[in-house]
């Protein structure tokens, strides 16, 4: 009764129910695939692999710790699975359900096709508080709330192993690691065009270090500096690439955090953890939209946008908003940090889509794959709705057209995050820095700044923009019509919107329940205006 256990963005033992139910089944095969077609498509990159590859490396070492190694194989999911159930006589496959990409959709229906056609049954499992199908949007919070506050899987005590057992001393240990690592050079994928290295990345290895620190003492900062562009490094979590890798369990995070409240007096730190949890509770919602509809990661969620932006779309700024050369110091400082780290706060990504679909008028698509490939902790179910939320196409939320400007002027007031990252402007006063473009030729020379040279004249007027951006929004509404318009919002609100509850106080709700009380959409952005 030999099964496999197909590891995908689940790369962890603790609280993996895939993995627990594998283990009650018999001897266990642990498995990652590479999959090269996978890492030609235009939403990946090399730094998401970077990642997956340190994360690899701690899960065998959790999974050695049971008695058995991961094995890692090349090539599409649907032959390698096959294959390998032929190979060892496998019965089952088990595997965690994923909210990814089409592409990966694509892949498990294939990978359902295959392993039916030889008689291999494949047991998949919740991962996430998403439910395949969802019948109702309405139930779905109290379904969310009462699947996070069960009880997590715990990992199995040993693993009847399949390969050769590997509970070897140190040095054999320690010569088994190199292997692992030599084999995932060896494996490793490769991609016809990719971004330039990000060499100052997070490592997988530092999940207990960052979890440990948040709650201890950075998230004092939390609510405070979650939305300054030189603070929020330090402040948010930073967890995101853990979660979205599936290291860290989403509901261990949630009940996590609704512990360390428990043990906090109420003050500064209490609150700051409240407005955490609070954003945490969105992580899911947002990845049941493209669970119920994949088709958000290609098409405007509401068909009335079809053809607002496809025609404009400017080659020239797309490329200068992506090299962080717009003219405009807080938008290109969000780029370069991006390009260097592989992660951003949530206001400056919202910022760089809002800018890029209004101000640049640029179609969501091309960015949303550009940064897609940017984010280390790229999670499709998160991204395609928040790219789409913050460019206008949802109809179900308002625009938000950021001023970089004034974001610039109150989220870096000193210019440190924009020094930092923009440093041909580090020798310009604070009351320059936010608007070189108005400088002087006079104080060009003397800053040593010389605009168009040193550093771009804007690529776009400001106010020129904002304005020409709402009137194409006027405009392009005044031509739709009204009837068939709203229809379509109302299928999408039914089946994608958040719903307003009463916090739940009952004795079966427990304290999570009661501190997950659902915010309203715009909590999110309770924030100054934009």
């Amino acid at each position: 009764m030999i099964s496999i256990l197909w590891f995908k963005r689940d790369l962890r033992i603790n609280d993996h129910a895939a993995l627990s139910a594998a283990a009650k089944h018999g001897p266990v095969l642990p498995l990652y695939i590479i999959e090269p077609d996978y890492w030609q498509q235009p939403d990946t990159s090399l730094r998401h692999w970077q990642f997956i590859k340190g994360a690899l490396l701690e899960l065998d070492k959790q999974l050695r710790s049971l008695g058995q190694p991961l094995l890692l194989q090349r090539g599409p999911a649907s032959k390698v699975l096959v294959q390998l159930c032929q190979q060892y006589q496998a019965t089952a496959v088990f595997s965690h359900e994923e909210t990814g990409n089409l592409w990966s959709y694509q892949r498990d229906l294939a990978v359902a096709q295959a392993l039916k056609a030889h008689g291999v049954a494949w047991h998949q499992f919740r991962q996430f508080a998403i439910f395949r199908p969802l019948s109702n949007r309405d139930h779905w919070f109290h379904q969310a709330d009462d699947w996070l506050k069960s009880s997590q899987e715990k990992p199995p005590t040993a693993l009847v192993p399949v390969l050769a057992p590997v509970l070897t001393p140190h040095s054999a240990q320690l010569q088994a690691e190199a292997d692992l690592k030599q084999t995932l050079t060896e494996l490793a994928p490769t991609r016809r065009h990719d971004l330039p290295p990000c060499h100052s990345m997070q490592q997988a290895s530092n999940l207990p270090d960052t979890l440990h620190s948040f709650f201890a003492s950075r998230s004092n900062n939390y609510q405070k500096h979650i939305s300054f562009a030189a603070k929020a490094g330090q402040s948010c979590s930073r967890l995101s690439p853990y979660l979205s890798y599936g290291m860290l369990s989403m509901r261990a995070l949630q009940q996590q955090s609704v512990q360390q409240m428990q043990q906090l007096q109420p003050g500064a730190h209490k609150t700051a953890l409240q407005a955490f949890f609070s954003r945490l509770r969105w992580h899911c919602h947002f990845m049941q939209k493209l669970e119920d509809e994949p088709v958000i990661e290609m098409t405007n969620m509401h068909p009335g946008f079809d053809g607002m932006r496809e025609l404009d779309f400017s080659r020239e700024k797309f490329a200068a908003f992506c090299a962080g050369q717009t003219g405009y110091p807080l938008i290109d400082a969000a780029i370069r940090c991006l390009l260097s780290t592989g992660w951003l706060h949530f206001r400056g990504r919202a910022m760089l889509v809002a800018f890029a679909s209004y101000h640049l008028w640029l179609h969501w698509r091309p960015t949303a794959l550009f940064l897609a490939q940017c984010f280390v902790d790229y999670e499709p179910g998160i991204h395609y709705p928040q790219i789409q939320m913050q460019s206008g196409t949802t109809s179900m939320n308002p625009n938000r057209i950021y001023n970089p400007l004034k974001q610039s002027q109150q989220k870096d007031p000193q210019g440190h995050f924009i020094r930092r990252w923009c440093p041909e402007l580090t020798q310009l006063p604070d009351d320059w820095l936010h608007s070189p473009w108005l400088l002087p030729a006079q104080l060009q020379r003397r800053y040593g700044v010389m605009l168009g040279s040193d550093y771009p004249m804007p690529i776009v007027q400001l106010e020129q923009a904002m304005r020409e951006a709402r009137a194409k929004l006027s405009t392009w509404s005044a031509l739709q019509d009204k009837t068939q318009w709203r229809a379509q919002q109302q299928q999408l609100v039914q089946r994608h919107a958040s719903r307003k509850r009463p916090v739940r106080t009952t004795r079966t709700g427990g304290a999570l329940a009661q501190a997950a009380g659902q915010p309203q959409q715009l909590l999110m952005f309770t924030e100054d205006s934009v």
